[in-house]
């Protein structure tokens, strides 16, 4: 479990227990011979959103792997005077006894979907729902947020900017996965681009410039230092003096030593017109191997907004809006259980009503996805939902990804008021 230093068994809200106890007491009533079956599912889209992508199944399986209560863990929760020593005796020893099916990673799914489902023993398959719901959610709105950063993009490379501003080290990492399935090039993210095999990518700060006595000698000592690879910030000072700085060191190497430096990354001001001023520029100085980034309070709808107005970049980095899904920042992921034994259940509050019984979801489809349908589970029937123990490769989910969007409707992967994606559901 990625930055954990003990078992992952706490991070599970106080009433997942207090019931638990309950079943553990009743075992006429709760045997643990009959089968509990917990769906997880998302109600709604955000604004703007016409998809969600499945994420999150390689912390899963690690969350599985490692599950257990440890006897520090006991001792607290007998701290607490809520529970018998037979009932601590009991989660002391247990171990996640599940079976799970799946939508597998990099799959787009929609709304009131079942995406992941938990069978197992009711006591066990109800301890699971917190941390599972905390993994999957993040991970699920960082790989759509990607995905719909890269369709923005339309091809331009887009690199993960977001460590710094996001909301603990985890988090940064759910959201560096999320990049990395959708095709992001790289992150400034130096654990992510280790754990993850994403590579690392980053220029410099405005500091650096301030603690050198012109913007010229912080230039020349970095491109001194990393060559080819220097890509220079332009923006401190006044951008357009900048980008003429950053085009006479480049030009100056390049005709001293042959060395064509990556490019320049402006952080600031009307992208747009520093960005056609700068590739004008690159071009009348015969250093037109230069290229231009971009980044400072990016989002999907600012980098489609910089292609559709001429902006001439390269490479857009993206942090904040990125990294803590500024416009989307939580989506209502439940965890409910639908069927007990034989016999299926449901609930009626209004606004949260769920479908009774085990599901399955069956795409149609023709030269583009046309819809959805679930429908009850049928034994051997198609289902997107998939048998799951561990997590793919990386590049088997990037080219499902790479492939569902293709097959997605472009009025369904609008970055703005896109079309609802039709799904139809079945009386169960």
């Amino acid at each position: 479990m990625w930055l954990m230093k003990d078992g992952p068994s706490l991070f599970i809200d106080l009433y997942e227990l207090t019931m638990a106890q309950v079943y553990f007491k009743k075992p006429a009533l709760f045997r643990e011979t009959k089968t509990a079956y917990f769906e997880v599912s998302v109600r709604r889209l955000p604004e703007n959103w016409g998809f969600f992508v499945m994420a999150g199944l390689s912390e899963v399986e690690s969350y599985l792997g490692e599950f257990r209560f440890l006897k520090s863990d006991i001792e607290f929760l007998r701290s607490t005077k809520r529970f018998s020593d037979d009932f601590l005796e009991y989660l002391g020893a247990m171990k996640p006894d599940v079976a799970i099916r799946c939508l597998p990673e990099g799959t787009v799914f929609f709304p009131n979907e079942p995406v992941l489902e938990v069978a197992g023993p009711l006591i066990c398959a109800q301890l699971l729902e917190s941390y599972i719901l905390n993994i999957l959610g993040f991970s699920i709105i960082e790989a759509t947020l990607a995905a719909r950063t890269v369709l923005a993009a339309k091809g331009v490379a887009v690199v993960d900017f977001g460590l710094r501003r996001c909301q603990g080290p985890v988090a940064s990492l759910r959201a560096a996965r999320g990049a990395q399935m959708a095709g992001f090039a790289a992150t400034s993210n130096v654990f992510a681009a280790k754990t993850l095999g994403l590579a690392p990518s980053g220029t410099m700060a405005h500091s650096f410039i301030h603690v050198h006595e012109s913007q010229e000698q912080a230039f020349r000592h970095y491109t001194d230092a990393y060559g080819e690879n220097s890509i220079l910030l332009v923006d401190t000072y006044d951008c357009v003096e900048g980008i003429k700085q950053a085009a006479a060191v480049a030009k100056e190497l390049y005709e001293r030593k042959n060395t064509k430096i990556a490019g320049i990354r402006i952080d600031s001001g009307d992208l747009v017109a520093l960005s056609q001023f700068a590739r004008r520029h690159f071009r009348e100085q015969g250093i037109s191997f230069l290229k231009i980034f971009a980044s400072g309070d990016l989002d999907e709808f600012k980098i489609e907004d910089l292609l559709k107005q001429g902006a001439q970049i390269d490479g857009f980095g993206i942090g904040t809006n990125f990294s803590v899904s500024r416009w989307a920042p939580a989506i209502e992921i439940v965890y409910k259980i639908v069927q007990y034994g034989q016999r299926p259940v449901f609930k009626t509050s209004p606004g949260k009503e769920t479908r009774p019984g085990r599901k399955r979801i069956t795409r149609i489809r023709d030269k583009h996805y046309k819809q959805d349908i679930v429908s009850p589970l049928q034994p051997e029937a198609n289902d997107l939902q998939v048998p799951f123990k561990s997590a793919e490769p990386m590049p088997v989910i990037q080219r499902r990804l790479a492939s569902e969007l293709a097959l997605l409707d472009d009025s369904v992967k609008a970055i703005r008021h896109p079309q609802q994606y039709p799904v139809a559901f079945e009386p169960t």
